[in-house]
């Protein structure tokens, strides 16, 4: 949650609030243009973040402004639609008039323009994504090693050109090993992938990058969403199936003892030429070329990638030679609930290469998929709010939840409205062994939380000899 004085939060609170203010800022080359409330139609930041990282956050930022002299109109010759880098750098500042003459003005989001704007009856539209959401260029680097999730998020940073000032990785994950190359995928991917190994979540906050842990035990500050904030039938709720089980896979990676003709590439070779390669997976590896007409040289080679430089003239054979690696996957899972017809979880991730990391994922995911209960509410929109803030919600039975914020979107267009997706985290007190009446069992504690609904499922075990173990369980506790 973005820092704000007591004065702002009292004031955003009262029931007819003073006025809102938008300033935008677009640096492109040596140029920078403003826009303030007078020159904005409309404003909607998204953010959307999954606490488990099991898929990339989305950051983005669309707005339009009046331009009925053409200035931003493509077709006009002496416009400023050519000079705008469709890289350029956006800020964005929401205000707030705590007294008359005095605005508040929050920390500002930073974002990078997808493309040129468009424009229709004089208004120009702009769209843009976080520099996390624009990491969609071609990592490759990833190398059969013994390695931390620490050094391998900071060289998939580093390697997409992320300054260290603006990128924050837990220290947490030097303590969290693999021995998995990651994948040839984008920037943006292998760090989810990483996030998602390490049970941490991946987002933006104030243009920093950050990968950080999260728990399911995260408990609200100060902040409470009241009805008289949410809309008229504003507040849409829904609720997942049991959860039955998790399960995840352990990957195993084992080279072959004898090298082997891994792949061969025809080249075309005029000079001195930058070569890029790509292959299946392998270790150890060493390129050959076909003629002595031809020199190799700045060999660099990964686990499924080589660069290299050839110089000479004509069309040469490259032949890649190895260690040809082969995965093994295993999978274990573990009951969360009896009920055999709720939905099962499974988690594969390519880093995950210890039985250690595999009972951890396992366990992370069952904590935050115990709760089932989801609300997407309309509200009149609280800009200092941020994806994975906690909160305390009202509901319409007089009383309150502890939510978590999933999603968040903030639209301006002269006043400021919102729409939430937050995770309910009160819903339960404990792990329910059954989804009924007469069958749960309510307010387990902390430490039969960890043996009960974490039990390790065996597929010769009967209903009967479960429930058993359970019952002892229960009374050991």
């Amino acid at each position: 949650m973005k820092s704000t004085s007591e004065n702002y939060q009292i004031k955003m609170a009262e029931q007819c609030r003073n006025r809102s203010y938008v300033k935008i800022t677009i640096a492109s080359g040596n140029e920078t243009y403003i826009f303030t409330d007078k020159d904005i139609a409309s404003v909607s930041k998204k953010e959307d973040v999954d606490p488990l990282s099991r898929r990339v956050p989305k950051e983005t930022l669309s707005f339009s402004i009046f331009d009925f002299d053409g200035d931003y109109n493509p077709s006009n010759p002496i416009g400023k639609w050519s000079k705008l880098d469709e890289n350029s750098k956006i800020t964005i500042q929401f205000g707030f008039e705590i007294s008359k003459g005095t605005i508040e003005w929050l920390s500002p989001d930073y974002y990078i323009l997808d493309a040129r704007p468009t424009v229709s009856s004089g208004v120009a539209t702009f769209t843009a994504s976080s520099e996390l959401c624009k990491l969609t260029n071609k990592y490759y680097k990833g190398i059969y090693s013994n390695s931390n999730l620490y050094d391998l998020a900071v060289s998939v940073l580093e390697d997409a050109g992320i300054n260290s000032q603006n990128y924050e990785v837990d220290n947490s994950l030097k303590n969290m090993l693999t021995n998995a190359p990651l994948p040839v995928s984008t920037h943006l991917n292998c760090l989810q992938l990483i996030a998602h190994a390490a049970r941490c979540t991946l987002k933006t906050v104030s243009g920093v990058i950050k990968i950080e842990p999260f728990s399911s035990t995260i408990t609200p500050d100060t902040f409470v969403l009241g009805l008289d904030s949410i809309s008229l039938n504003g507040d849409t709720i829904s609720k997942i199936e049991t959860l039955y089980k998790v399960e995840a896979n352990l990957y195993q990676y084992l080279p072959e003892e004898e090298s082997k003709t891994i792949e061969t590439f025809s080249i075309e070779v005029e000079d001195v030429t930058q070569c890029h390669i790509e292959y299946s997976l392998s270790c150890e590896q060493e390129l050959a070329v076909s003629s002595e007409n031809v020199a190799i040289s700045n060999i660099h080679t990964y686990a499924q990638a080589a660069d290299f430089t050839l110089e000479g003239n004509g069309t040469f054979i490259v032949t890649v030679t190895g260690k040809k690696i082969t995965t093994s996957i295993s999978t274990s899972e573990s009951v969360i609930s009896l009920n055999i017809n709720g939905s099962t979880d499974s988690e594969k991730n390519q880093l995950i290469t210890s039985s250690s990391e595999q009972y951890l994922l396992i366990y992370h995911v069952a904590n935050y998929l115990l709760f089932r209960m989801t609300h997407q509410i309309k509200y009149r929109g609280n800009p200092e709010l941020e994806a994975l803030d906690a909160l305390f919600v009202e509901t319409s039975y007089g009383t309150y939840i502890n939510g978590l914020i999933l999603s968040h979107s903030i639209n301006y267009n002269g006043a400021i409205s919102g729409t939430l997706t937050i995770k309910s985290l009160s819903e339960i007190q404990g792990v329910y062994l059954y989804d009924n009446e007469q069958d749960k069992v309510n307010d387990i504690n902390d430490e039969a939380i960890g043996v009960i609904g974490m039990t390790d499922y065996k597929s010769n075990y009967s209903s009967t000899e479960m429930d058993d173990f359970i019952e002892e369980v229960i009374q050991d506790v």
